[in-house]
């Protein structure tokens, strides 16, 4: 298991994240509001490969630009790895992820997010 508490730092807030639920393949972390979330999986797939997930989940309450109706809405970010059973080293996964890290700097994030592909 990963270190219990679990912190993230997002626009310089660091907030700390416990584990609130524990299970087989699956650790769910919580801030103290409830308003945000990481969770850690893995899913072995028939051992043929294994599905990592590194995922970030954050509500919000916001009016509806419509309607002006106030509702929960949740943003995810999350990185998933397949990796073959054979074939890629842990350490090769590591090479990758680090490569995609310094690819998706802010500037190609907001290009990605302003519909360039």
């Amino acid at each position: 298991m990963l270190s219990d508490p679990q912190s993230i730092t997002i626009a310089t807030i660091a907030t700390s994240l416990p584990a609130v639920r524990i299970e087989a393949t699956k650790t769910t972390y919580q801030s103290a509001d409830g308003k945000q979330r990481l969770i850690i999986s893995y899913d072995d797939k028939g051992k043929a490969s294994t599905r990592y997930l590194i995922r970030y989940e954050e509500d919000a309450i916001a009016a509806d630009p419509i309607s002006a109706v106030n509702a929960k809405k949740t943003l995810a970010a999350y990185m998933v790895i397949d990796q073959p059973a054979f074939g890629f080293t842990d350490a090769r996964v590591d090479e990758v992820m680090a490569g995609l890290k310094l690819l998706a700097d802010s500037t190609f994030l907001l290009k990605v997010l302003g519909n360039q592909h």
